[in-house]
């Protein structure tokens, strides 16, 4: 079962890259989206499993690394990603400005994702990537229609 754990947590052992690995996580959350962005019903459904696994593997593994939301912990921002890219044009352009918004986002943690972010739960840990998703998703969307869309 620790093996489970670590495997989902650090997705797939992403997170256990030296260097940003929080960076890495989200790579591979982009690279899930890669996989299953053709198929909105797949996509959806990637994504609530990927929620619901975080869920019951982040108070476990918070436990195997004796820290709360630990470095190694990335499956959040694998779901972060996924929700950032969410019904976004598949442009190159776009998911390369929501990859970094994405990080931005994440780094800089504007209300409320600082708050979320202290939540004494598995949500703390993945609320804060959620919110960052969302801007992040809200952000791409603006820049399609506003910058793209009008040929700025």
């Amino acid at each position: 079962m620790k093996t489970v754990v670590r495997m989902l947590s650090t997705f797939f052992y992403l997170g256990y890259t030296p260097l940003i690995p929080g960076t890495i996580g989200s790579l591979g959350g982009l690279l899930l989206y890669l996989m299953v962005k053709y198929n909105t019903a797949l996509y959806i459904s990637s994504l609530s499993v990927l929620i619901i696994l975080a869920l019951l593997v982040i108070k476990k593994a918070e436990e195997h690394f004796g820290k709360k939301d630990a470095r190694p912990i990335v499956i959040d921002e694998a779901v972060g990603m996924m929700i950032a890219l969410l019904f976004v044009p598949q442009e190159p352009v776009l998911i390369l400005f929501a990859f970094i918004a994405f990080r931005l986002f994440d780094i800089v943690k504007p209300f409320p994702i600082r708050w979320a972010e202290g939540r004494r739960s598995p949500w703390g840990v993945i609320l804060d990537d959620i919110i960052a998703g969302i801007y992040t998703n809200l952000a791409t969307q603006a820049f399609f229609i506003f910058a793209i869309k009008r040929g700025v």
